[in-house]
Order: structure tokens, then C-alpha cells, then sequence
């Protein structure tokens, strides 16, 4: 692990003054959005979106229809979409290897990517504005990425979960 504290270093002498509040606020959301950008990038390049978005209405169609028939307690509507609950098991398998396909490619190297700024930014990268609360790496790395992110997904139009 020492190459990750000698890399750690190397940047923190690179990076100077943006390793310190306010600079380094700036730079972890400038971080956030290159990788939310990675990973969403990756989605768009290796997912046949059609089919996985066609697949994620299907699976939810299903899940909304049985859990009107249940809350009905509507017995033969419950027991005619459980024939084809080993559909949709499968269905769901084949969604989720889908899916994950992108991540198998860029997990590796973001926490990579993320231990090494974690030893870079060992002190409070940003503060709550009125109370001055320190707020650590990846607390503030966490808050931008999860902002990006469904953004991201959004405008490169790989967000499956989106309502039709």
C-alpha cells in the first residue's frame, strides 16, 4: 500500500492549493462529475438501452399488478400473474447482469481512484455554511457524486428506473 501514499502525496504536492478548502469543494465536485460522467458514459457505450428500459417496464408492470391484486386481495388475479413469476425471475436476472455489466468495467479503477483522494484530502475538503461544520472527503464526494449522477443518467438518457 505504499504506492497508494507515495501516489497519495504526488498529488497533494500537484494539486496545492486545491487540496485545501475552497479550492478543494470545487475540485471533489469537478472529481464527482468526471466519474459520474465515466459511469454513466460506460452505461451509454455498453447497454442496449432499448431492451434494458423495455425489460424494466415489464418487470414493473408485473410488480404493480400483483401488488394491486394483493391489496384487492383479488385471488385469481394473484394466481395467474404468480404463473408467471419464474418469467419475471429470470426476466429480473437478465436485467441485473444487464445492468451490471458497466460496472464490472469502471468499479476497479474508481476505488482506486478513490482511496488514492482519500489519503490526498485527509482533512476537510469543505465547511456547512453557518455552523462550520467540517465535512470530509468522502462525505462531500458522496453528496456531489449522488447529484450527478441521476442527472447524468437523465440527459444521456440511460435512466431505466424514469417513470414512462
Amino acid at each position: 500500500m505504499e504506492w497508494f501514499e507515495g501516489l497519495a502525496e504526488w498529488l497533494k504536492m500537484v494539486l496545492g492549493p486545491f487540496t485545501s478548502p475552497p479550492l478543494s469543494t470545487i475540485f471533489v465536485i469537478i472529481l464527482a462529475l468526471a466519474v459520474s460522467l465515466l459511469a454513466t458514459g460506460a452505461q451509454r457505450l455498453m447497454l442496449d438501452v432499448k431492451v434494458v428500459r423495455q425489460q424494466a417496464r415489464e418487470l414493473s408492470k408485473w410488480r404493480k399488478e400483483l401488488f394491486k391484486a394483493q391489496k384487492a386481495r383479488d385471488v385469481k388475479a394473484i394466481e395467474r400473474l404468480m404463473k408467471k413469476k419464474p418469467y419475471m425471475d429470470k426476466l429480473q436476472a437478465k436485467y441485473t447482469i444487464q445492468t451490471m455489466k458497466p460496472a464490472i468495467i469502471y468499479i476497479v479503477p474508481l476505488f482506486v481512484l478513490y482511496w488514492v483522494f482519500l489519503g490526498v484530502f485527509d482533512k476537510p475538503v469543505a465547511y456547512l455554511p453557518l455552523i462550520g461544520a467540517p465535512i470530509p472527503f468522502w462525505i462531500w464526494y458522496f453528496i456531489a457524486y449522488s447529484g450527478f449522477y441521476p442527472i447524468l443518467q437523465r440527459v444521456l438518457n440511460v435512466d431505466f428506473q424514469s417513470s414512462d
